[in-house]
């Protein structure tokens, strides 16, 4: 086989391998998915490819292909912390700019030849993002979980919503406020610890956001585990 056949195949299989696990962050809606693993992985196996081959004739024999690689795990830190987002008192993304990372390195294992172990790590990422996840949600539920009001400003707005989260049997950990469009609209933010029991019921949550939207002048809510 030749060196041009060799190495397009290696690409190619780069790129599968990083929309395997970018499929997954696709499905999970996240803004790094399969489009930005497929291209991280093969950008990762190219750039690794121009290392070992691309400075011969220029290096005076002195060429370090490692050289060109190390900048890869280092480089990709920025498009990892891309994806990592600070709102209000939340911090999301960091799985993600996990994945984003390792499928670097995936991309360099299929660069520099490593195949199978570039499979394998495919496999493995995959086993965390998935099953691993299940695992979590189902064994070991968030403590906290984040209460998020966009509402029309009104006096006792925040005691009506801190009402609703007690009778559920919640507490208030962290509370965020915010005004915006001329003070005329405001941004709620609250971090609610409780029991194991209710931090995984689903139902608790469902019951908490139509309390909340049927206040008067709420206009959106959600929830979300932290």
């Amino acid at each position: 086989m030749s060196l041009f056949l060799r190495n397009m195949g290696l690409l190619v299989v780069a790129t599968l391998l990083g929309a395997v696990i970018g499929l997954e962050r696709e499905r999970q809606g996240k803004s790094a998915g399969l489009r930005t693993h497929s291209l991280v992985c093969l950008g990762s196996a190219l750039i690794t490819m121009v290392g070992i081959h691309g400075f011969g004739p220029y290096g005076g024999g002195l060429r370090d292909p490692a050289r060109v690689a190390a900048q890869i795990v280092s480089g990709i830190g920025f498009l990892g912390a891309g994806t990592i987002m600070h709102e209000g008192l939340t911090i999301k993304g960091l799985t993600t700019a996990a994945s984003l990372w390792t499928t670097a390195g995936i991309g360099l294992a299929a660069g520099t030849g490593l195949v199978w172990p570039a499979i394998g790590a495919t496999v493995l990422v995959e086993f965390v993002l998935v099953f691993l996840n299940r695992l979590e949600e189902r064994y070991f539920p968030h403590k906290d979980v984040v209460l998020r009001v966009t509402a029309i400003d009104r006096p006792g707005l925040l005691g009506e919503i801190a009402t609703i989260v007690g009778e559920l049997r919640m507490n208030i950990v962290a509370s965020d406020i915010n005004l915006e469009r001329g003070e005329s609209m405001v941004r709620i933010e609250i971090v609610m610890g409780h029991s194991m029991a209710v931090a995984g019921n689903r139902t608790t949550h469902a019951d908490l956001l139509q309390r909340v939207l049927a206040l008067s002048g709420v206009l959106r809510a959600e929830v979300d585990n932290w």
